[in-house]
């Protein structure tokens, strides 16, 4: 899986110590790839990695170059389509030396220049070199899976897998972003394209970064459609597309030199992506469930069943309520690199120690309920959207009613706050509702953390395709999720906190021919 690195001149050369900023945040990616490092440094960038070797296990050094050496590329991620396009390229005449996905971009680039993404299926960030032109191509999949920091300063353009990486180089400012303290307040979870420093952005999913002669251009390769099939009337209809592209999605990520397993919660997600891979596999495979000591939260008896039923060979792990301590909390925010809230992160960091003494490689069910409308979230703005439609007056005497139904004991304290933050949220602007459905402070509540009357209007949350209109209002709260919410938790959940542990984590769900099947249901 990997962790890239590295400085780049926009005009000029580097200074003579580049190199030497260069190994420090290189050497603060080692958990990302305890494998193999790689770099390159001449006057006019110092880029570097760290390898989890993967596919290719001998020949998969990087950087890679093509034929004549004069194009290379570091690739943190996996090109799950590699073969195919190997294969195309090598009729056109191009001539490999490895069997490494990394040297396919390389050749791609060669032949398609910066049209190369759209034939890219994975998940991947990766940093590209002309020699020739002196140009740079810094790219990001689709969907985010990969995260990329960078910081433009000076005459120089520093970027890493990791924010405590970047922070290697001094030069870049610690000084807070106030705004995105704002988002993180209200939300929970800090949008692309900014961080919590100034300084420092992430490149956003399905764009990529052009160093061209002293010139940097951000483009976007990849926008989110939602072209329904109006083929598909019934349930079976749906089943019948969807189903064959699942299939395919899991061969494709199963491609590994080194073992594979598979996390199992129990849900419908994990469940399906292990039948399926267990399908495609001679021998049991291993499935992964994180049991806790409190009964409350433990699906254990679900994955178990669901494991039994497919012939795995099942791992449970134990979780006593005692052992999550302050060091771990710790620990996950140092890999983490910003705060946020979410709880999976704890199951996720002690599964992920346990797969790593199993299998280097895991497939995950992330990215299911965002694709096909999973979450409880979903439903809830559905039934808000028809709240929206009873009079304000009759709202507040319901909201009223659900209270003193609340003291009499006829419903629940809990249900009763419930309905009312219901009836609240409906009389808020449509735009305003999937922002307060994440809410965590109230923007009283901020007002009084941060001292002030004016706050801002998030309008990195309300970037709506300008088809909005057209769309039912399930597929509108399901883009806002798929652009904000999954970029933010995979980052944590599968990415960094398996990388903390040296396992890749791979989400079929998040494939790109499912997800363009996925868009062309009809709307729920």
């Amino acid at each position: 899986m990997c962790g890239i690195t590295g400085i780049i001149a926009k005009q000029g050369q580097l200074p003579e110590n580049t190199a030497f900023v260069v190994e420090r945040m290189n050497a603060a990616l080692i958990h990302r790839g305890p494998d193999a490092v790689g770099y390159y440094n001449d006057v006019h960038c110092s880029l570097a990695m760290r390898r989890l070797s993967i596919i290719d296990l001998e020949g998969g050094q990087q950087p890679a170059y093509n034929e004549n050496k004069d194009i290379l590329v570091f690739l943190n991620g996996e090109i799950y389509n590699y073969r195919e396009l190997k294969k195309d390229l090598e009729a056109r005449g191009h001539i490999f030396k490895t069997k490494s996905d990394t040297e396919v971009l390389a050749h791609l680039y060669e032949e398609y220049d910066e049209s190369m993404f759209s034939y890219l299926n994975g998940m991947y960030a990766f940093c590209l070199y002309d020699r020739r032109k002196q140009k740079y191509i810094i790219g990001r999949d689709r969907f985010g899976e990969k995260p990329l920091y960078y910081a433009n300063y000076s005459n120089k353009l520093a970027f890493s897998s990791e924010l405590k990486s970047l922070l290697e180089d001094l030069e870049i400012k610690r000084e807070l972003d106030a705004d995105a303290l704002q988002y993180y307040l209200r939300t929970s979870l800090i949008p692309e394209t900014i961080t919590l420093f100034k300084d420092v952005k992430t490149l956003a999913p399905g764009h990529f970064i052009r160093i061209d002669k002293g010139k940097i251009a951000i483009q976007q390769y990849f926008s989110i459609e939602y072209p329904i099939n109006n083929s598909i009337k019934t349930k079976q209809d749906a089943i019948d597309f969807i189903k064959p592209k699942l299939e395919t999605a899991v061969k494709r990520q199963s491609v590994s030199d080194v073992p594979i397993g598979s996390f199992l919660s129990g849900g419908i997600d994990s469940s399906t992506m292990v039948a399926l891979l267990q399908k495609q596999s001679s021998k049991p495979i291993k499935t992964f469930n994180v049991k806790f000591e409190d009964e409350i939260f433990d699906e254990s008896p679900i994955a178990k069943a669901v494991a039994k039923h497919c012939g795995t060979e099942h791992h449970e792990i134990v979780v006593p309520n005692y052992e999550f301590t302050e060091g771990i909390f710790w620990n996950i925010i140092d890999h983490v690199g910003q705060p946020f809230r979410d709880s999976s992160a704890i199951p996720t960091y002690f599964i992920t120690q346990k797969i790593r003494e199993h299998v280097k490689v895991a497939i995950s069910g992330d990215g299911g309920d965002e694709l096909f409308g999973g979450y409880n979230l979903f439903q809830w703005y559905l039934k808000i959207l028809k709240t929206k439609n009873i009079p304000f007056a009759i709202r507040n005497l319901m909201g009223g009613s659900a209270d003193t139904m609340s003291q009499i004991g006829l419903l629940s304290a809990s249900k009763s706050r419930q309905i009312n933050r219901a009836l609240k949220t409906a009389a808020l602007e449509e735009n305003d509702i999937p922002i307060a459905l994440n809410e965590m402070f109230t923007e009283l509540e901020m007002r009084t953390l941060l001292d002030k009357s004016n706050l801002i209007s998030f309008p990195l949350l309300k970037t709506y395709r300008t088809e909005q209109k057209k769309w039912s209002a399930l597929r509108k709260i399901m883009y806002y999720r798929t652009q904000h919410t999954l970029t933010a938790n995979m980052l944590v959940k599968v990415d960094r906190m398996s990388m903390a542990n040296s396992l890749e984590v791979r989400a079929p769900f998040l494939d790109k021919d499912l997800f363009d099947a996925s868009a062309q249901l009809p709307d729920q």
